[in-house]
């Protein structure tokens, strides 16, 4: 005799299966947006890392040379000179000359501007009559970079030496004045601690009193 089978409970109907996944598609949709947002934050994190690190390295690199690095003006990670000049004053960060990471976390290499007073061969910036020999910039020496918490804002930081940017995942928003003005070619920047409006730069710079600091604390400035 064959068992008992009630066809009321054979499987599920389609409007049973409509429901598990709706319900289904909702949770993976509350996952998402948290998974997302956390992705996110990593990639930023790795970033201001490899900002950082960038950024210790140009110290470094004064501390040995004298100067800091020229900008990489043609992609091959090394610093571009012309004689004892740089060829250009913003460029992406020398990656390979400095040792560093070659991009941020979008697979970008960082933006960086230089004072070229401060990477040129020629001994002595802004201290007249205080020379000293095999070092391009002095105590007295003021850098020509500003950064603003918004286009035409209030002053967050000035006498900037170097300035690095990422431009973060969406490169430059279209229509954002702020990060426009971290693409154009002068010495204005801006930072905004806070991610909104399309602005996601992130951005880092050379502290002048810590790189004199660094310079007098090895013996290259008196």
């Amino acid at each position: 005799m064959k068992p008992f089978s009630n066809p009321k409970h054979a499987g599920f109907t389609l409007v049973e299966i409509a429901i598990v996944m709706v319900i289904f598609g909702l949770i993976i949709g509350g996952l998402f947006g948290p998974m997302k947002t956390q992705l996110e934050n990593l990639d930023r994190r790795e970033t201001l890392d490899t900002i950082d690190n960038t950024r210790a390295a140009i110290i470094g690199f004064a501390i040995r040379n004298g100067r800091i690095p020229c900008p990489d003006t043609d992609n091959d990670g090394l610093e571009n000179r012309v004689g004892a000049n740089c060829s250009n004053a913003r460029g992406t960060a020398p990656w390979a000359t400095l040792g560093v990471s070659q991009v941020d976390a979008w697979k970008r290499p960082l933006t960086y501007r230089v004072d070229t007073r401060f990477a040129d061969s020629a001994d002595g910036t802004g201290c007249p009559d205080s020379n000293v020999p095999g070092i391009s910039f002095e105590v007295c020496s003021n850098g020509d970079i500003s950064v603003f918490d918004q286009n035409g804002g209030n002053l967050v930081a000035s006498g900037i030496p170097a300035v690095l940017v990422s431009h973060g995942k969406n490169w430059s928003g279209p229509g954002d004045s702020d990060e426009q003005e971290n693409t154009d070619n002068d010495t204005s920047f801006v930072f905004r601690s806070q991610v909104n409006d399309g602005y996601d730069d992130l951005i880092g710079w050379v502290n002048l009193n810590n790189l004199i600091g660094k310079m007098v604390a090895t013996n290259k400035l008196p």
